[in-house]
């Protein structure tokens, strides 16, 4: 019998299927299976400290295998840039000292979060959730060492020209199979869909990311 191919799903809101290993996304609750915890740069406010214990409390448990979503998000009218910045600080801080990745949201912020990765020199992944940018800022980003995950809405052009070993899939929060979504990269990339979904698992791995 030829095994399912397992596709991953780096960032997802969504319930997984049978044949995804997926990294769901809790903003503060307590979950079963594989889970990333953070704040995400709209929920920051004033009151952030008291509910950063909580996400570290969370983080330690061996099914939470990324930190985040966190980031900043220059866009969304919410807290200002500075306390963004703060709050994602906090959570390199967590990500570092548990030794699991760091899944970022990141709008109109690039130069912040490489100025912070070249500031920070962490051991661990950055992976920016949901790239939509232009090949420039992929080129940019992944030559400073970040990983970018592709989604529903992806820059095709930029799909081409990522490394293959700094790429990942998401769903985040279509109701899109995160399958078509790896066939669309993979038609994009002139790629097979095996071979695409064979390179996220091999980069899974490389970030430390165990699926339970």
């Amino acid at each position: 019998m030829t095994p399912v191919m397992k596709f991953i799903d780096i960032h997802t809101h969504n319930k997984s299927e049978e044949t995804t290993y997926a990294i769901f996304n809790s903003n503060g609750e307590s979950t079963t299976g594989c889970t990333s915890v953070g704040i995400h740069p709209w929920d920051v406010d004033n009151n952030w400290e008291e509910r950063f214990r909580t996400i570290r409390e969370l983080a330690k448990a061996p099914n939470v295998v990324a930190i985040g979503e966190c980031g900043i998000d220059r866009v969304h009218p919410g807290a200002a840039p500075e306390l963004q910045a703060e709050v994602f600080r906090a959570h390199i801080t967590l990500s570092e000292e548990l030794k699991k990745p760091l899944i970022i949201h990141c709008v109109k912020a690039v130069d912040n979060i490489i100025s912070q990765y070249k500031e920070c020199k962490p051991q661990q992944a950055w992976i920016i959730h949901g790239f939509r940018g232009k090949p420039q800022q992929a080129e940019q980003l992944t030559r400073a060492g970040l990983y970018l995950s592709l989604g529903e809405h992806f820059n095709a052009e930029s799909a081409k020209i990522i490394p293959a070993d700094k790429l990942f899939i998401e769903s985040d929060e279509s109701s899109t199979p995160v399958e078509e979504i790896y066939a669309a990269v993979a038609a994009a990339r002139e790629c097979s869909t095996a071979e695409l979904v064979c390179q996220t698992s091999a980069n899974a791995e490389r970030c430390g990311i165990r699926f339970i």
